[in-house]
């Protein structure tokens, strides 16, 4: 009798198990945050609130990065090109205005170059590259940089970025100034109803992260599909920049 209440006691225990399973899997991650929080927490009403801001600057520094490249059959003899053909370009970076700490050189980089007949394989030669980040404090001298660069046979032009000089402290700017605006959005929602504006409980930036944005506006036509003409003018060179903010604030409603 003993051993038949005994297994009437395990199937009740294992059946009363299956039901408070059963019961949280329905709850949501929110439901049982809201579980676990005082009473007092939950019973606060909150002001919930989003504001973005955003700001258009004059871009006042530009980077040119292009490539060189040079094809041959002697080593050596690519070698010597290279320096010769750098320190012309270098030149003709100087007679922009743009000095020698403007422009960042990477490593030399060099390839073999092959050609295949019925499946056998031949050296034909090396070719030996290096790449340039050319920066500029304005748009003409950009413009200029590009337009020099272009007419060299055995230059690429990968892009020319238009960016701000103190861009961090501009962000910070962005951010206070959306913080300011989504500060006077609550309190002018808790004033609507009679109450007033406690203190803060959460602020987010957006869904992309810190909430801040950097955008380059004013660039007519992509540099790949640029004329000949355009590379002479200022068209391809974005002319401005637009730092956007954006905040979530939640606060507490006090009547």
């Amino acid at each position: 009798m003993s051993n038949k209440l005994f297994v009437l006691v395990i199937i009740l225990m294992f059946f009363v198990a299956f039901i408070v399973v059963s019961v949280d899997k329905d709850e949501t991650p929110r439901e049982k945050l809201a579980q676990m929080l005082p009473l007092g927490d939950r019973s606060t009403p909150t002001v919930e609130v989003s504001a973005s801001e955003s700001r258009k600057y004059e871009a006042n520094e530009f980077v040119t990065v292009a490539s060189l490249e040079l094809h041959g059959k002697d080593k050596e003899l690519l070698f010597k090109q290279l320096t010769s053909r750098r320190a012309s370009i270098f030149e003709q970076m100087k007679s922009l205005d743009v000095t020698e700490s403007d422009i960042e050189q990477n490593t030399v980089e060099m390839r073999k170059e092959w050609s295949y007949d019925k499946g056998t394989r031949s050296l034909t030669g090396y070719v030996v590259s290096q790449l340039f980040a050319i920066r500029s404090s304005n748009r003409s001298t950009a413009a200029a940089v590009i337009a020099a660069l272009s007419a060299e046979l055995d230059v690429e032009i990968n892009q020319t970025t238009a960016s701000l000089r103190d861009k961090e402290s501009l962000k910070k700017e962005a951010i206070r100034a959306v913080g300011k605006k989504a500060l006077e959005k609550a309190e002018n929602y808790a004033e609507s109803v009679g109450g007033k504006l406690g203190k803060v409980i959460a602020v987010n930036g957006d869904q992309y992260g810190d909430g801040v944005s950097f955008r380059v506006l004013g660039a007519r036509k992509a540099m790949d599909y640029a004329s000949a003409e355009d590379f002479a003018s200022m068209s391809s060179v974005a002319d401005s920049v637009e730092i956007s903010a954006s905040i979530h604030l939640v606060a507490e409603l006090l009547q």
